[in-house]
């Protein structure tokens, strides 16, 4: 009995000695506005108001952010000026909606792209509106190269796959429905069912650049890919025909504009189950499912704290997209992937510099800005790359790997040879007597090294894109990947 007691004595007194160094108000002991005037207290009041607000407004900002980005693209398929002007300069895969545009080359530093472009495959993509008629998607088997279908809700939120290793390269009839429909799906089709009635299909098909050969036959397998609408499946005339889709979207103004935005689009496609916790939060500040958003409702004090957080929120996404990822001690940083659960934050970074991010067993991305020192990648500067044995990323079938450069502005850069990327399906790329691997990373072109040369720019600051497609498990666990991923290495300035 008396061990008990003395047992409760001391855990008491850790408790209690542990409470002084919280950041917690005694209001028993000091009357926090003793001394203040009337007008004192309420501007002491309000401004913690504001400052609450403020918090949640960078949170909602996040949390939001895939919806507007969302947004931006399937406006840009409604407008049918801006659409052509973008497709004729391959700026993005885009068609209308429902309708699957595709990129007829691999992207080049003479095209200006919203996303980091990749140099290794061809997109196609559709954005999708499930609401008043689900949408088929038919693709053909494809077993020589590697291929995926990337499927996304309203939210950027990763759904399954479709392609080499998800199928098996298998491809099919798939029918894409919103959460509430409850129709009929047609004999030979497989349904795929969204969390909600917008979303967007991202394709990749590998391509080989030393076989010139290889784009064409690409092209030709994009030729077979099509989408249809529900209701004219099975139509003598339906297949390849989607129901023309209207919409209109109201004007926005006003300083809090992209909230009450945010809001529709939230009551447009309404989160799953699981995370309306999340959106409960933000009922302070006037975000709360079901509702609009009306900022003449909102304290003074909580509409100048959302103010405060629009005009920070840039610098915080800036921030993050520059360093996203986890970093690891060679100074790379692995790019989460794209099924975030309740990572918002790194899904609001996904979607602003990728759009749709790969899950790790389909692919994982690195980038950096910087060596192994910790100083930032420079044009004026020689960098080599060494990969030992052991450290050669392992693949599943089809896989492979590649590093691309791109300026600070997220875009390819021009060079003498027209060299983006080099992987392990460069041309030419020469192994070491040892079977270790060296690229050399500068302007100037290495001395008798030409075919693992990356060139960069002759000055400016650069980053790199590492990406390996079908990594085998020790290749994607972050808990064994960084023998995958070695430093850069300074060498002598040019």
């Amino acid at each position: 009995m008396k061990l008990k007691l003395l047992a409760t004595v001391l855990v008491g007194a850790a408790l209690t000695a542990g409470y002084q160094y919280l950041a917690v108000p005694d209001l028993q002991k000091k009357d926090p506005d003793a001394g203040l005037s009337r007008d004192e207290i309420r501007q002491r009041d309000e401004r913690a108001q504001e400052n609450w607000a403020y918090s949640l407004g960078l949170q909602a900002y996040v949390w939001g952010l895939p919806l507007t980005i969302t947004d931006r693209e399937r406006l840009l398929r409604l407008n049918e000026r801006k659409l052509k002007f973008v497709t004729e300069r391959q700026i993005c895969p885009c068609a209308p909606i429902n309708q699957i545009g595709h990129m007829t080359k691999l992207a080049t530093s003479q095209d200006e792209l919203p996303y980091t472009p990749n140099n290794d495959t061809i997109y196609s993509g559709v954005m999708l509106e499930l609401k008043d008629d689900p949408v088929i998607l038919s693709l053909p088997d494809v077993q020589d190269r590697y291929w995926s279908v990337q499927v996304a809700d309203a939210y950027l939120e990763n759904l399954p796959y479709i392609g080499t290793r998800a199928t098996q390269g298998k491809g099919g009839h798939y029918l894409f429905a919103g959460p509430d429909w409850q129709g009929e799906v047609p004999t030979g089709v497989e349904l795929r069912r969204l969390s909600t009635n917008s979303g967007a299909l991202a394709l990749r098909y590998g391509v080989s650049k030393e076989d010139p050969q290889d784009l064409p036959r690409v092209l030709e397998l994009q030729k077979q890919v099509h989408t249809t609408s529900l209701s004219n499946w099975g139509k003598p005339d339906g297949f390849g025909k989607v129901t023309t889709v209207k919409m209109s979207r109201k004007e926005y103004s006003g300083d809090l504009a992209l909230f009450e935005r945010m809001v529709d689009l939230l009551n447009e496609n309404p989160p799953r189950s699981e995370q309306r916790a999340a959106v409960s939060m933000f009922q302070s500040i006037g975000i709360e499912l079901g509702k609009p958003f009306d900022a003449s409702r909102l304290h003074p004090a909580t509409v100048a704290g959302l103010k405060r957080a629009l005009a920070d929120s840039q610098d915080l996404m800036t921030w993050k997209v520059k360093y996203r990822g986890t970093p690891y001690p060679t100074r790379w940083n692995n790019l989460h992937e794209g099924s975030y659960g309740f990572h918002f934050i790194n899904r609001a970074e996904g979607a602003l510099e990728g759009l749709m991010v790969h899950d790790r067993e389909e692919g994982v991305y690195f980038s950096t800005y910087e060596d192994g020192t910790g100083q930032l990648l420079d044009g004026q500067s020689r960098y080599v790359l060494h990969f030992e044995r052991d450290a050669l990323p392992q693949l599943q079938n089809k896989g492979f790997w590649s590093i691309t450069l791109y300026g600070t502005n997220f875009q390819l850069v021009d060079n003498a040879i027209d060299r983006y990327s080099i992987g392990d399906r460069t041309p030419g790329l020469t192994y070491n007597p040892d079977g270790s691997l060296t690229l050399y990373i500068q302007h100037q072109p290495p001395t008798g090294l030409e075919s693992n040369w990356l060139p960069s720019p002759d000055k400016g600051l650069f980053r790199l894109n590492y990406r390996i497609y079908l990594p085998d498990e020790k290749t994607r666990n972050p808990k064994t990947l960084q023998q995958f991923i070695p430093p850069i290495q300074p060498q002598a300035r040019s």
